[in-house]
């Protein structure tokens, strides 16, 4: 074949063929317009990608525009409003069927129970107003908006979008203002054995989903969320137990529990399709090729990946229709680990408006060289965000840098995040005495603590924090220097407690876990000497000598393994402007794109949550620090120490547990 006419044939071929050519929606305007339809009558999955889609709102990534339920049931309507009333959107329109199936329901009861002589969750849909018929709610609402500015999230029977379909000049609204539909229906994979799975949303109602499948204009694409999707990345009983406490009665978590019991892992197949519209663009999922989806009289879904350039149709417009309507959404095992993350982190954030209760299941010190790094600062975000969800409360802030804005830019943080009362220690006489890079921010933002020469001494603070706490309830996430804790180690008893260093750290600490050291190989050094180490050697090697409780590290090779993404950093703190974090992050990166490791994170991570799997723990051993600065682990039985391990699932668990928790917005 001649060069020319292979290229040539090379070229038409990918025109018609690649992926890539048509990747569904183009990357969508914050916030995204959503109208979501859905049969919140049956299953609780329902439930979860609602309260999502609020958190999403709080976070300001998408906009409810309506809410549509394809299922008849009178305590539908009512419970939406309930649950959009629980997230401080009580006046988001909901619309009701004509014409759909009833539905029973286990949890939509839950709205009837009282505290005292008030509903336990209040609403007014039943009570003092009436929803509108969903079908003309849609058409009202699309034309309100802007041109092809709407995404619309299915997650129940198509009975509201065929009639919109069928309805007059439906499909020139659907081709006017809709970007795209996301459709929870159908299987595209093999389930269960069964290649021929009829999937509930399709087969509880066939003749709407041939509608839509049949009459939805090629022009606008859909994004199919099979069955296999959400039973791969199911959400966690753990969540549900853990999660939801930060107030007394949650309509998720009752909805849940109504609904399958505590004992069970639901699949989350229509959160996935809020994942997808939301986040088109982040990776979470793959593509198929484009195609067409069509519904069989049985209710089994068929995909036909569109033609080749060989055997494409003669018809040009109809074939281009063809390629631009329909794909499906793919996920591999490490996609789905990643999506499960992401999920719980979307369902379980508090309401940004609600008064949280202090589950305080973590008591936490951050002792940190806030300044040499950008990810102390990006850890204290996470720490606020984890303390806002009653996952810990944090005790004490103390510093291992000298220098006075180090205190200064903590406590600008933790003003920013709500909590401007939190003791900051400064050390005296450490290490590191330059501003650092994004330090001087500190005086754009509000704080009272204007140098850390006014702050009291840290290892002052460290005693009287860990003297007033229950015996063997506080966690120190050390993610700086050995300074501070060492000297702690060297203390006598004071007016805060009788005990010397190694009896007072003995008997209130529960947990440390320290970022520094390296215990893998790191660019090729097996001898890697890690920067929190030899910045202060004698420090580090007075800790390992003295230190009398397990302790945890979480070695360079950790962080570097799991990276924090540019596109968070650019894209996730746009709820304020400016943003300390985000000012941080570029004023401390000095080119870009740019994803910055994640040493301090991961301690934290594992302090808060050291039974979640997010990592996997050495044998215990004993560390020891060399003169210059290398630190050795040796295993020993009834060894103190154990470093952290991490697979390649776990490393995507661990990415979007610390992109969630770091983004997420102040109370």
């Amino acid at each position: 074949m001649k060069p020319i006419l292979a290229i040539a044939l090379c070229v038409f071929f990918l025109t018609f063929n690649s992926p890539a050519q048509n990747p569904g929606p183009a990357k969508p305007e914050k916030p995204v317009k959503v109208i979501f339809d859905t049969d919140i009558t049956g299953d609780v999955d329902d439930v979860l990608a609602l309260a999502m889609l609020h958190t999403l709102a709080d976070r300001g990534v998408c906009e409810i525009l309506a809410v549509t339920i394809s299922k008849e049931n009178e305590l539908a309507a009512p419970f939406v409003d309930a649950v959009n009333t629980f997230y401080g959107r009580p006046d988001i329109p909901i619309g009701i069927p004509k014409d759909a199936p009833h539905r029973d329901s286990k949890y939509l009861h839950i709205i009837n129970q009282k505290d005292g002589d008030k509903l336990r969750y209040p609403h007014d849909i039943g009570i003092s107003t009436e929803p509108e018929p969903a079908v003309e709610l849609i058409k009202k609402t699309l034309s309100k908006a802007g041109e092809n500015s709407v995404t619309i999230i299915q997650v129940g029977l198509a009975t509201n979008i065929a009639q919109l379909l069928e309805s007059e000049g439906g499909i020139d609204l659907v081709k006017a203002k809709v970007d795209h539909l996301s459709v929870m229906a159908g299987a595209f994979q093999t389930i269960r054995d069964n290649n021929r799975y009829l999937e509930a949303n399709v087969k509880n109602h066939i003749p709407s989903m041939k509608t839509l499948s049949d009459k939805w204009p090629g022009e606008v694409p859909v994004i199919w969320s099979g069955f296999s999707i959400g039973i791969a990345a199911p959400f966690p009983r753990e969540s549900i137990a853990n999660d939801f406490d930060y107030i007394d009665h949650h309509i998720v978590k009752e909805a849940y529990l109504a609904y399958c019991g505590p004992d069970h892992d639901r699949p989350s197949w229509d959160l996935t399709s809020v994942l997808y519209s939301l986040f088109p663009h982040r990776g979470y999922f793959d593509l198929s090729p484009v195609g067409k989806v069509r519904v069989s009289d049985t209710g089994f879904t068929t995909f036909t990946p569109a033609k080749g350039p060989f055997d494409r149709p003669k018809n040009i417009e109809k074939f281009a229709a063809i390629r631009k309507r329909d794909r499906f959404l793919l996920m591999s095992p490490v996609q789905s680990e990643r999506v499960k993350e992401a999920l719980v982190h979307f369902v379980a954030q508090p309401p940004k408006d609600m008064k949280v209760k202090s589950a305080a299941k973590t008591k936490l010190i951050f002792d940190t060289d806030m300044g040499n790094d950008v990810d102390d600062a990006m850890a204290l975000a996470m720490i606020h965000s984890l303390e806002k969800r009653g996952a810990c409360e944090l005790l004490a802030v103390t510093s291992t840098k000298d220098h006075p804005k180090s205190a200064a830019f903590i406590d600008a943080v933790n003003t920013f995040y709500g909590r401007p009362d939190v003791p900051i220690g400064a050390v005296k006489d450490g290490t590191t005495k330059e501003l650092g890079k994004f330090n001087g921010l500190a005086d754009n933002y509000p704080h009272d603590l204007r140098s850390g020469e006014d702050a009291p001494d840290a290892v002052a603070l460290l005693r009287k924090t860990l003297a007033s706490q229950p015996d063997n309830s506080v966690s120190i996430a050390q993610v700086g220097f050995f300074t501070n804790l060492s000297r702690l180690l060297e203390t006598k008893g004071d007016e805060h407690s009788p005990l010397d260093g190694v009896e007072l750290v003995k008997k209130k600490v529960k947990q440390l876990v320290i970022m520094a050291g390296a215990f893998q190989t790191i660019r090729y050094y097996n001898d890697y000497s890690e920067y929190n180490v030899f910045k202060d050697v004698p420090s580090a090697q007075k800790f390992c000598e003295k230190w009398p409780s397990p302790l945890v590290w979480s070695g360079f090779e950790i962080g570097i393994a799991a990276p924090y993404p540019w596109q968070s950093v650019m894209e996730d703190f746009e709820y304020a402007k400016p943003h300390p974090i985000k000012e941080a992050y570029l004023d401390y990166v000095p080119f870009t794109p740019h994803d910055r490791p994640t040493w301090d994170l991961t301690a934290v991570l594992h302090a808060v949550y050291p039974d979640r799997g997010y990592f996997g723990l050495s044998v215990k051993g004993d560390v020891t620090v060399e003169d210059d600065g290398f630190t050795i682990f040796s295993p020993k039985i009834k060894g103190r120490d154990r470093f952290m391990t991490m697979t390649e699932e776990q490393k995507a668990r661990v990415s979007e547990a610390l992109v969630q928790l770091t983004s997420e917005p102040p109370r």
